[in-house]
């Protein structure tokens, strides 16, 4: 049902649209490899571990260069079809480039013999390309074949892989990924367990089950894969026109939608955005990019809001007349990938024919950006980024008439505009400036130095916060050209939402309070003493920093540490006011044995040893970074702060930043954002207030327009909605089921469909736990909690169905279930009773209804026959059909159904070593006597066999396992490909050979035996 649900709801529909938007469809059967008993083999591919098309690619490459020799023609093939590198990246990398920055051959075109550039894509005109999309492509991998739901070719060469999943499966997006990365050998890459060479030339990898679609690349995780929820440049009545779906009717004042027709899905989306052939090749063209991290080359593809806003950019520059004209701001959220955005814009307007005669000049805050643009462009476009160091050099840079690129730091342009005569450097309007945050950048006495400077180029700034109110009424530089909210980002998983919490410690700071706080903090020191301090840090410093208030406000945040953020593995940022407190946190944290903390701090030439001891830079560089690695790998679970790390930092694995200290405005905004990165198991980030900053939060998004800054934050109050939400969607599904019988809920659960939506309900449900807990608020949903995630063990052991866990929840609801389950007498651990066990009767006679004991058989009976489907397909098949009729024949008579499925038990354990005994064959013999005698009944007009037939099947399926039996002495027989296919040609010669023998049945057979064999031999 599933399977059928994936073909007819997911996969047929992404195809038809495909072949709307001008892809060509080709069968996956139609490219399969036609292999003769004698001779070379033909078809679209020589054999099945071929992904190339080569054919397709020959030709195109002829079409695109018709000058091309014989010679070079073979060359650029071999390129294609015979790579040579080390791992799926390399060999990835490298066919990129091939593409992207295209080959070079020697070649006398009437001018002597030098280089000329060969085209295998044509990126400049998409029409001139062959776009073709097939589905259930065969592909021959090391240990098994993968056979993939659909694959994209660009003229032969496969360049993109969708897998479909039913919209019904509890997880689709999970498993469609996994699947993905298995195909690409990325799960275990030592069980060999994928056909590797297909994604050396893949660019995209997509996962979709028509509700939700998800786009990444070979070295994407699952929480890397993103949504395309824009399909820029279409909208959504363009779509419509493609698919010839009208809009869905709304009966007033109902809550459905008429059957006229439905909403767009997210795989319509996306296909249209990203899969039309001008988008596509501009998201492999110019949204590619590859980065190492940590020692690793990590690929990555625009999200739909990176890809917008480029592109939005170019048409404004190239549409507009004057400076104002071509000007804006894109204002992306923090987090959302903004210097990504910022590389990939550069690198689309250097192969732009008009934009890369300008010079760029990129204007940065963070070190991090100006590296990024070096690395890419040195990469992908082999054009040095020039980096003004200074002042004089930042002029000399500016002045120079060249499409060249430029990068400065915020502080030499401060710098400049402090020493003076910087004024027109450089008249020309072929300069584009583009500055990072700008907030800062754009507006005020900067954005002056730069216009003085630059007069006619215009300025595209960048912020992760939106403009204030002030700024947006100033039109001077264009507006916004792109926004992605907030909420947007939360919505789409590229951020996760922040909860503000303000938290009071003993003696807070307040009005008129402070001498009495004063005289209470420094009761043990002398009158002199107390002037002294009054005189060095003013009274309300004095006080924060006091050891024995931040004495407390350790002990709180310790407390919060250790029970909302320890357990599921994440990390803290403190920040203190000032360098000196910074240095009592972290001794005070030491003293009350908390788990290790490190100091990041600003240092001077005249800092006592006291402060120099955290300002080596050489030590904070390494702390900095071992700070974003797991637990395991580096412990440290705070870094205490003033100033520095504030804007700019990422480190996903940071859950809690605890503030200590005054913020405002731009500072406050960019500085909770530390947060909000995602990471595996992060439902949310948190801000825990100790100084009272919820006056200046409100201030600070008050400057702003309300609608720009919606879900900047939220209260633990605004979780506890989204938390009985979420109970009542899992209630719902139980509604009728009384008490404790944990029997009864998982009875509610035999249907697949029902299972799967308890196990999407329950995941929301018990990650929603896990934001709330330890929290008072929580408590009311801790017995349901327990309750159903019993339910789910045990109807997980009853439907032998591993998908049912709460992994992904946080550890402390993981551990609240676990000790429930265990307390009852239950080890979630161990696995269920298999059907062949010993003990199996016994343990379904301890069951208390008719129905449940059906209902585990039943469940023992499928999972017996899907572990063992491998084994003899037909013989397993037909099991599970005499099973499905003795449900449907007894449904509601459960005792009828009980005594009919412990027959069938009693049968199976010796009911397939029978039947071969009394044919004569082993069970061996048997399961391949089976897998021919159905192809034969499946394709003969008669009813049945004749038994000269009959016996020319047993004689064959005995001959044929002796040749294996014989053959897969080879070492490694099934990774020869010479000894394979000869096999393939004995099991043709010796089916053409019987009564019955035709082609037809011939390649379904040596296929389907050679799976087979793998089962029964490797």
């Amino acid at each position: 049902m599933l399977f059928k649900d994936e073909i007819e709801k997911v996969e047929q529909p992404a195809i038809e649209q495909l072949q709307k938007l001008g892809w060509s469809y080709v069968s996956g059967a139609a490219l399969a490899p036609v292999l003769p008993v004698d001779g070379s083999p033909s078809g679209e591919r020589g054999y099945y571990r071929d992904v190339v098309l080569v054919t397709r690619l020959e030709t195109a490459i002829q079409r695109l260069n018709p000058w091309i020799s014989d010679e070079n023609l073979r060359k650029v093939m071999r390129e294609f079809t015979h790579p040579n590198y080390a791992g799926l990246m390399e060999y990835n990398h490298a066919i990129y480039q091939l593409l992207v920055n295209y080959l070079s051959v020697e070649q006398d075109l009437g001018k002597g013999r030098k280089g000329q550039t060969v085209k295998v894509i044509d990126f400049d005109n998409p029409a001139n390309n062959e776009f073709l999309c097939t589905n259930q492509f065969k592909v021959e991998g090391v240990n098994q074949n993968i056979i993939p739901d659909i694959v994209c070719f660009v003229n032969g060469l496969p360049l993109a892989v969708i897998e479909c999943k039913s919209p019904y499966l509890s997880s689709p997006m999970a498993e469609g990924i996994d699947q993905l990365r298995r195909y690409a050998n990325l799960r275990r890459p030592e069980d060999d367990e994928g056909a590797q060479r297909l994604f050396w030339y893949n660019q995209l990898v997509v996962s979709t089950c028509r509700d939700q679609a998800k786009v990444g690349t070979i070295s994407s995780t699952a929480q890397h894969y993103g949504d395309w929820k824009d399909a820029y440049p279409f909208t959504d009545a363009d779509i419509r026109e493609l698919l010839a779906k009208p809009l869905p009717v709304i009966n007033e004042g109902a809550a459905t939608i008429d059957g006229v027709a439905s909403p767009l899905t997210a795989q319509e989306r996306l296909l249209a955005g990203m899969f039309n052939p001008t988008s596509f090749l501009d998201m492999i063209q110019n949204f590619t990019l590859y980065e190492p991290v940590d020692g690793r080359l990590i690929k990555k593809v625009a999200r739909y809001q990176q890809y917008r806003a480029v592109n939005k950019v170019i048409e404004r520059l190239k549409a507009g007349t004057t400076r104002k004209e071509k000007s804006g701001v894109i204002w992306h959220t923090q987090g959302s990938g903004k210097s990504l955005t910022m590389v990939m814009l550069a690198v689309k307007m250097r192969r732009d024919p008009e934009l890369q005669q300008y010079k760029l000049v990129f204007v940065t805050d963070r070190t991090q950006l100006d590296s990024q643009l070096s690395t890419t462009f040195r990469d992908a476009q082999h054009e040095t980024v020039y980096n003004a160091g200074s002042v004089t050099e930042l002029k000399d840079l500016l002045k120079k008439d060249a499409s060249d690129i430029v990068t400065a730091m915020v502080q030499k342009f401060q710098d400049a505009e402090k020493e003076g005569d910087f004024t027109d450097l450089n008249p020309s309007d072929k300069i584009i400036v583009l500055a990072d945050e700008a907030h800062r950048t754009q507006f005020g006495g900067l954005a002056m130095t730069i216009n003085a400077a630059l007069p006619n180029a215009p300025k595209i700034g960048f912020t992760g916060t939106p403009l204030l109110k002030t700024q947006k009424m100033n039109q001077a530089f264009g507006g916004y050209i792109d926004q992605y909210k907030i909420n947007e980002a939360v919505d789409d998983g590229a951020t996760v939402r922040i909860i503000y919490e303000g938290r009071q410690v003993q003696s807070d700071v307040v009005g008129n309070s402070l001498d009495s706080l004063f005289e209470e903090y420094f009761k043990d020191k002398s009158d002199d003493e107390k002037r002294e301090i009054k005189k060095k840090y003013g009274v309300e410093r004095a006080i924060r920093e006091a050891p024995a208030r931040i004495r407390w406000v350790c002990i709180d945040l310790l407390k919060h540490y250790r029970e909302k953020i320890q357990p599921n593995g994440f990390k803290a940022m403190i920040v203190v006011g000032s360098r000196h407190a910074a240095t009592v946190f972290k001794k005070t944290l030491d003293e009350l044995e908390a788990p290790p903390s490190e100091v990041i701090i600003s240092g001077t030439h005249n800092d006592s040893a006291y402060l120099t001891q955290y300002t080596d830079k050489t030590h904070q560089k390494q702390v900095i970074k071992n700070f974003t690695k797991p637990m395991d790998e580096d412990p440290t679970a705070f870094l205490i702060v003033k100033d520095m790390l504030l804007t700019g930092f990422d480190a996903p694995i940071a859950q809690v930043m605890y503030i200590d200290r005054s913020l405002k405005d731009h500072t406050l905004m960019q500085a909770i954002a530390r947060v909000n990165r995602t990471y595996k198991g992060k439902a949310c980030g948190y801000v825990v207030d100790y100084y009272g900053l919820s006056d200046y939060l409100t201030d600070a998004l008050n400057q702003f327009s309300s609608e720009d800054v919606e879900g900047t934050y939220h209260t633990l109050k605004d979780e506890i909605p989204r938390l009985k939400a979420a109970h009542t969607r899992v209630a719902a599904i139980f509604a009728g089921v009384k008490g404790t019988d944990v029997d009864d809920y998982v009875l509610r659960l035999k249907d697949e469909d029902t299972r799967q939506q308890f196990e999407i309900a329950f995941k929301r449900f018990a990650k929603q736990m896990d934001v709330i807990l330890p929290d008072t608020a929580a408590k009311p949903f801790i017995p349901d909690l327990k309750l159903w995630g019993k339910v789910q063990n045990a109807a997980r052991t009853r439907y032998r169905d591993p998908g049912l866990n709460i992994s992904d929840a946080g550890e402390k609801v993981r551990k609240l279930v676990d000790e429930h389950i265990v307390s009852t007498g239950v080890d979630p651990k161990i696995p269920p009773i298999d059907l062949m066990a010993a003990n199996f009767k016994e343990t379904v006679e301890q069951i208390k209804s008719p129905e449940s004991r059906a209902s585990e058989i039943e469940s023992a009976v499928k999972h017996h026959i899907t572990v063992n489907l491998d084994e003899d397909p037909e013989y397993y098949k037909s099991l599970s059909l005499r099973l499905r009729d003795i449900i449907e024949k007894t449904a509601g008579k459960w005792d009828q159904q009980l005594e009919l499925l412990l027959a069938m038990v009693s049968t199976i354990e010796t009911e397939h070593k029978q039947e071969a005994d009394d044919l004569g064959l082993s069970e061996t013999e048997f399961a391949f006597y089976n897998i021919l005698m159905t192809e034969v009944t499946n394709h003969s007009e008669e009813e049945t066999v004749s038994e000269a037939a009959h016996d020319e099947i047993k004689t064959t399926s005995q001959d044929l396992v002796g040749m294996f039996d014989e053959a897969t002495l080879i070492v490694d027989f099934f990774s020869k490909t010479d000894e394979v296919r000869r096999m393939k040609k004995e099991i043709k010669r010796a089916v053409l050979e019987c009564s019955f023998g035709d082609k037809a049945i011939v390649t379904v057979v040596q296929d389907r035996f050679m799976e087979l064999a793998k089962t029964k031999f490797a």
